[in-house]
């Protein structure tokens, strides 16, 4: 039975180590599991918060008092003595109140009407909306990140095998080169240009794996994992092109775009602020009750059954009425009035600068349609090229610096029809986020 068990959670191990992330895997895993994402959902757990806050503000506000005062030297007071029958013109020293004294009361606020709260409970809806719509700007951050930083990953592997591929193929070229060459048959310069190339291919392939590793963390950042965790990609470059190339754009809605809503906020906030300075120049009318119990004595026998009780209770209105600022209030007015012109100003530019980004993302990404395909023709004539060089050259018609020139215009067609790859994934997914409608809420 232990050892079943045992095989049991090492095949579970196994498993959960072996487990491969395709990209849409991967953009869920970072959406759950990245930090700065997380810290933009606090913000909105705080932003609700502080609007309970605000709210409870406009409630009742009751507090509760007690005090006890112990006058071991009681101050002395004089009072002239004709008020107990002395002389005029003379004084007497006396006291007033007993040595101790217990004070206990309850107090209650309410606000009655206050121009400022209520824009102050519209200004707190407004601050949870910019905190939600904070959360889908970094949202779309985070993917965008994590597409990057996993298409990175797929060009680096990709890159390690064209140069394992192009290593391989350089050596045994060169171990061919040295036999030939020690009977006698070619020249040595072109054992050397094989030389120059096996050793520009390791230095390309030790750069490539320390660019795959990076690359690799950058990814378990962006995702939440710890940088000493298995991950295995299971997407490839071709698929990713192959998608993009079977996905149609959506139109876009403006009105939808969060960076286009996020304008109209800010526009909405500014509306809130001019309205705050209006609304300072009405009055505010607060209510308040007090109550409570006294009691005196020269000793503490408070606790007592026979100790008196003196009770009290007050209620009462508060009025206030802004009258004259010294024209204070006028200028903040037009200051606010001056920065909600400047926010539509700005959200009117934000509309035209979203317009103008989808014109360019969608010229940019046909282009990079269109690039994969030309790069992808080229690397064919490439491999091509190259291998009909590669016989001639053991035939002996071409020599060495001639191959290897063809070599280099080989290992630069199949990066270049990486890097087109790598592109259109990255810009394709800038421009499905632009387009596409926000969804969700938070």
């Amino acid at each position: 039975m232990n050892r079943i068990v045992t095989l049991t959670a090492l095949l579970f191990v196994f498993t959960v180590n072996a487990q491969e992330l395709d990209l849409n895997s991967a953009i869920q895993l970072a959406k759950t599991n990245n930090r700065t994402l997380q810290n933009a959902n606090s913000d909105i757990k705080i932003a609700r918060q502080k609007r309970l806050e605000t709210i409870a503000t406009g409630l009742p506000q009751i507090s509760l008092s007690a005090n006890y005062n112990n006058a071991f030297e009681q101050p002395v007071s004089l009072v002239p003595g004709q008020y107990f029958g002395g002389v005029a013109g003379e004084y007497s020293a006396v006291t007033f109140g007993t040595s101790q004294s217990v004070s206990a009361g309850l107090i209650l606020n309410q606000m009655i009407f206050d121009g400022t709260y209520l824009v102050g409970l519209q200004a707190s809806e407004i601050y949870l909306r910019i905190s939600q719509q904070a959360y889908v700007k970094t949202e779309q951050a985070v993917e965008q990140a994590t597409v990057e930083a996993y298409v990175n990953t797929l060009l680096a592997k990709a890159q390690l095998v064209f140069i394992n591929q192009n290593l391989t193929l350089a050596e045994n070229n060169l171990k061919e080169a040295q036999q030939v060459f020690e009977n006698g048959f070619i020249e040595e310069e072109n054992v050397q240009q094989l030389q120059l190339t096996v050793a520009a291919l390791e230095s390309s392939l030790n750069y490539a794996k320390q660019m795959h590793a990076v690359a690799k963390n950058v990814l378990r950042y962006v995702m939440g994992m710890d940088l000493d965790e298995p991950l295995t990609l299971s997407s490839s470059l071709e698929g990713l092109v192959l998608e993009m190339q079977n996905t149609a754009d959506s139109p876009l809605s403006l009105t939808e775009n969060i960076d286009y809503q996020m304008a109209e906020n800010d526009v909405r906030s500014k509306e809130l602020l001019l309205k705050l300075e209006r609304f300072k120049a009405l009055p505010t009318i607060k209510a308040f009750l007090s109550g409570g119990y006294d009691g005196f004595g020269e000793d503490f026998n408070f606790a007592e059954p026979s100790q008196d009780w003196y009770g009290r209770a007050i209620m009462g209105v508060n009025l206030s009425v802004p009258v004259f600022s010294s024209f204070q209030s006028k200028a903040k007015r037009q200051q606010a009035k001056l920065a909600l012109d400047q926010s539509k100003n700005q959200a009117q530019n934000v509309a035209q600068d979203i317009l103008l980004e989808e014109s360019r993302m969608r010229n940019t990404v046909q282009f990079q349609l269109e690039n994969v395909q030309t790069t992808s023709e080229s690397l064919k004539l490439a491999e091509d090229i190259a291998r009909k060089n590669e016989i001639k050259f053991k035939e002996g018609l071409i020599s060495g610096f001639t191959l290897r020139q063809i070599q280099t215009q080989l290992y630069e067609a199949q990066n270049s029809y990486l890097n087109a790859m790598q592109q259109l994934v990255v810009s394709k997914t800038k421009l499905s986020l632009l387009l596409n409608p926000v969804t969700q809420t938070k």
